[in-house]
């Protein structure tokens, strides 16, 4: 008897969708333990929000997923991936073709340009920033890094690129004369300018980004149902209510 309920069990399994099967399995968000306002981070009680996470939160609501947001180095988000030690990635993730070789990525939903924020009090012109071999502090496994380090020396421009665990730890340095810029997207400009004495100089002079999501290269489903997700959320008043709540209709 014992065995043919176990048979019974294991035909039942095998004859789920692997949509059905993906429904009842928890799929693990990893988001930048750093903070990466506004798109993921903690708030003051340790829960996770941002953009990113209500977005995903809405997605698995209408897909019947269960989603839960767990912190992570941002340098090594990517890894942790392709490891399966997370299923996907929703922490204002830029696309790079460095990346889609690791990873598979969703449709875009967000574009992001490169900004230089420097001390208030600063005498620096965008110029001196850019081209007088000056500091600049950048998020580590971050592709804002990679792409002033590969720009670096290029058309006149010359600085000393340091790395830094968040964007939030680089500004710190600016604002204490450590080094003499940050750079980061636009979006998490405006949100630091809000809080930080610090002003916007200029755009970095570096390629515009999309934001996707990311799965495994092998996990289709996950990517089909985010896909769909995006699209239904990118066309619901939901939609403009979260940019709107995130204060991402606001630009420098």
């Amino acid at each position: 008897m014992f065995k043919k309920l176990l048979l019974m069990t294991v035909l039942a399994v095998m004859a789920m969708s692997p949509a059905a099967l993906m429904a009842q399995a928890e799929i693990i968000n990893g988001f930048d333990a750093d903070s990466f306002k506004p798109f993921a981070y903690m708030d003051e009680n340790g829960v996770p929000i941002g953009f990113d996470i209500d977005c995903v939160n809405w997605i698995a609501q209408k897909k019947g997923l269960t989603v839960s947001h767990q912190p992570y180095a941002w340098d090594s988000i990517i890894e942790l991936l392709q490891n399966k030690n997370i299923n996907m990635i929703a922490s204002g993730l830029s696309v790079t073709p460095e990346r889609a070789e690791r990873v598979a990525f969703t449709i875009p939903y967000w574009s992001i340009k490169q900004v230089v924020l420097v001390a208030k009090d600063s005498a620096l012109t965008l110029d001196e920033v850019l081209t007088g071999g000056k500091k600049i502090g950048l998020q580590l496994g971050t592709s804002d890094l990679a792409s002033m380090d590969s720009s670096n020396g290029q058309n006149g421009r010359k600085y000393e690129t340091v790395g830094y665990t968040s964007v939030d730890l680089a500004a710190e340095d600016v604002i204490n004369g450590r080094i003499d810029a940050v750079v980061m997207n636009d979006d998490r400009g405006f949100a630091i300018l809000k809080n930080q004495p610090l002003k916007f100089l200029g755009y970095a002079g570096i390629p515009d980004e999309d934001f996707a999501y990311a799965v495994s290269k092998d996990d289709a489903e996950l990517l089909n149902a985010l896909n769909e997700g995006l699209q239904e959320l990118m066309t619901d008043p939901a939609w403009k209510e979260l940019i709107a709540k995130y204060e991402l209709d606001q630009k420098l």
